[in-house]
């Protein structure tokens, strides 16, 4: 690539820049900035000393850097800069092809700026925005999963000691009907006490059921409530405790569902998510994090290149008499859409109505002459799963 350059080196609080006119030629040393109004105004100043003509408006390049590197980006986008994101381990790649390898912040912007001028970079677009929103929420939905998976089970501990057995009743403790039930009557006390047309309104509020439904419901939670013995009384501290940890469910519940809805919004306008929702086992949920684990499609020259980013190509290691060959996985990509590329075989293997390919190749790897264990040929079928979506979502053609 040809033309002015500023490489970025970007740290938590402060960055490091350098211009430079070509790979040889550096307009200025490398100087420390602050990620403030003022430092970020040094670009602007670099920039002043090349030739002050549009055409010779210097590009930018820079690490992802996770979040650290967003402020920067968005201080570029206001000011009008072309710039550059390279991936970090691209970017060490290119560092170690020297003899004597030597890793400064300093050093960092001119192995940069050696990227800049001797590789071919793709440039950011407003398309990206899109999928990094969606990877943010995918990423925020994740970790509400995890804030609700602790908030279950620390309410299902206490729910044992306050109305023990309650899963006889309700086999799904999270429905609305059962929350519900729990919330008016904290206690089987209180329950036991109630007539059976009193409960059943209750049911009936919450709109899911039938009147015959919620009549009999409410009888058969009057009878284990008369039944059942609790492991406290209704003014012990464990019943207070129930309510607030079902608060904290109700809460998390509400904010996955949110963010979720909001993921599935944005992902209906690729037009890859449509392609991939006719994959066997892949619904709406699964779909939408795929794409944003994946991200712009492409950005990648070939399926390999996806599969690497993924981390599911295998290791291969030839030396002597080592063939190099049934090695593990690389697993040096992005370890979320390997979970979830699993999860869609898994998907794909308990579908029994009818056949695809995910498990008749499934099959074959467990049938072969030397047949593999089901967890290397789930992997196998995962690697098979990303190149048909590779394929698929660059043709535009559906699953068959």
């Amino acid at each position: 690539m040809k033309g002015n350059c500023i490489a970025i080196d970007v740290s938590k609080d402060k960055s490091h820049i350098q211009g430079f006119r070509n790979l040889n030629e550096p307009i200025s040393k490398a100087m420390e900035i602050g990620h403030d109004r003022d430092g970020f105004g040094k670009i602007l100043e670099l920039t002043n000393q090349f030739t002050r003509t549009e055409e010779e408006k210097p590009k930018v390049i820079f690490e992802a850097t996770g979040i650290y590197h967003r402020g920067l980006q968005s201080y570029l986008e206001q000011n009008g800069f072309e710039y550059y994101i390279v991936n970090p381990l691209q970017s060490a790649k290119c560092r170690k092809q020297d003899l004597r390898t030597k890793k400064t912040d300093k050093r960092d912007c001119v192995n940069l700026a050696k990227m800049f001028y001797t590789m071919e970079l793709r440039k950011s677009s407003v398309e990206d925005e899109k999928y990094y929103a969606l990877r943010q929420l995918s990423r925020y939905y994740e970790d509400l999963l995890g804030h609700l998976r602790k908030a279950k089970v620390s309410f299902n501990a206490t729910l044992d000691i306050v109305y023990p057995k309650y899963q006889d009743v309700f086999e799904k403790i999270y429905t609305t009907s059962s929350m519900a039930i729990l919330r008016k009557y904290p206690h089987p006390d209180e329950l036991g006490r109630k007539h059976p047309e009193t409960v059943a309104k209750q049911l009936m509020r919450c709109g899911d059921h039938t009147e015959a439904w919620c009549m009999g419901k409410s009888e058969q939670l009057i009878a284990y409530a008369k039944t059942t013995v609790s492991g406290c009384k209704a003014s012990d501290i464990n019943v207070r405790i129930m309510g607030d940890e079902l608060d904290q469910v109700e809460h998390y519940l509400g904010l996955a569902e949110k963010a979720l809805s909001e993921m599935i919004q944005i992902a209906e306008t690729i037009p890859n998510y449509k392609v991939i929702r006719t994959i066997p086992g892949i619904g709406e949920n699964l779909a939408t994090r795929l794409i944003a684990e994946i991200g712009d499609i492409d950005r990648f020259l070939g399926s390999k290149q996806l599969v690497a980013y993924a981390g599911i190509d295998p290791i291969i290691y030839q030396s002597g008499q080592m063939d190099g060959l049934h090695l593990k996985i690389s697993k040096k990509g992005n370890k979320r859409l390997r979970c979830l590329l699993y999860l869609a075989v898994l998907m794909n293997l308990h579908i029994k109505k009818e056949t695809n390919s995910i498990r008749e190749f499934y099959n074959k790897k467990t049938q072969q002459a030397s047949p593999l264990c089901a967890k290397a040929a789930s992997i196998a079928c995962a690697n098979k799963l990303l190149r048909i979506i590779y394929g698929m979502c660059k043709t535009g053609t559906v699953f068959k």
